[in-house]
């Protein structure tokens, strides 16, 4: 081990509050500071004289070496940035965990030498209180994110309210229109075994406006259903004892399905039940729904053999 040249600027760097390295161009220390002597534990005279690279041997890596012998050999300043090079001079934190450091390389001609000149810095703090304002960042951006699609989500379960209220209303002025009638026929009938039928009729029909009532009461109180797995020979069943159906058979050739949906969709095999119902004509008979699989999903149908609007 050869001795250390002398000292290009003697101990000044040492009220300097960065670490402070003077290399020769074999790489021998020959400036130690005194803060990088605190910061890695390793006080001067045993590094002074030695080839920093058998003590940090990272430094022989390519990616430090060419760029530190560009500086020995006149080229610009070499900088390390924290990104990449966070431990350029590894130094423990009393915590734990090594210290984030911005090292910067200059030339420094002395005695007709070329030495190399170490900036390090510790950035330790910096580097926690950009994390921290990018966690900060990311929170108030998730938060905003949730806002969004809480707004959204308000936004569709208002829509769904208003369309389910519009819905219902038209069903049930259609059942209070079938119950007016069926009233004045009661009106004009003495006979008692047709009064029973009538009022079994405007029975079933009350009770079909008191099942669209819950039906709309029980889907708001629940905050707007989100959709899920429903029983298509359920939805069927349930529409069929609401309506009126008397003597047309509604038939569910529909198995054991399920589909996801809104349960909206229950609204939607009423009214398209009530609909045939309404306008099937006399010769209708049967409301028959059934489904068919394709290569693009499932495809259910609701058809009569009735006349239609004539």
């Amino acid at each position: 081990m050869s001795p250390p040249p002398p000292l290009p600027s003697g101990n000044f760097f040492d009220i300097i509050p960065l670490g402070v390295v003077i290399l020769a161009p074999d790489y021998t220390v020959v400036s130690w500071n005194r803060t990088i002597a605190e910061w890695t534990g390793i006080p001067r005279n045993e590094i002074l004289g030695n080839d920093i690279r058998e003590r940090f041997s990272h430094l022989k890596d390519r990616r430090y070496n060419i760029r530190i012998q560009q500086v020995f050999d006149g080229g610009p300043a070499a900088f390390f940035s924290t990104q990449f090079h966070p431990h350029f001079i590894p130094a423990p934190l009393p915590g734990g965990g090594l210290r984030f450091q911005r090292t910067s390389v200059h030339s420094l001609q002395e005695g007709g030498e070329t030495y190399a000149i170490l900036f390090i810095d510790d950035v330790t703090e910096l580097v926690a209180q950009v994390r921290a304002f990018r966690e900060m960042k990311d929170r108030a951006l998730a938060e905003v994110d949730e806002r969004t699609r809480k707004e959204a989500a308000l936004a569709l379960a208002n829509k769904k309210i208003g369309l389910l209220s519009s819905i219902t209303r038209h069903d049930i002025l259609n059942q209070v229109m079938a119950l007016k009638f069926y009233i004045e026929t009661m009106r004009e009938e003495t006979n008692p075994q047709q009064v029973a039928a009538l009022l079994a009729k405007e029975m079933v029909v009350a009770n079909a406006i008191e099942r669209q009532i819950h039906f709309a009461r029980d889907y708001q109180e629940m905050g707007i259903h989100a959709p899920g797995w429903q029983r298509v020979a359920s939805i069927v069943e349930r529409s069929k004892e609401a309506l009126p159906t008397g003597n047309i058979s509604v038939v569910a050739n529909v198995g054991s399905i399920e589909v996801y949906a809104d349960p909206l969709l229950e609204k939607v095999f009423y009214n398209l039940i009530d609909n045939a119902l309404q306008y099937g004509g006399p010769t209708m008979s049967t409301i028959r729904i059934s489904t068919n699989e394709n290569g693009d999903g499932l495809v259910l149908t609701i058809e009569d053999d009735g006349s239609g609007i004539s």
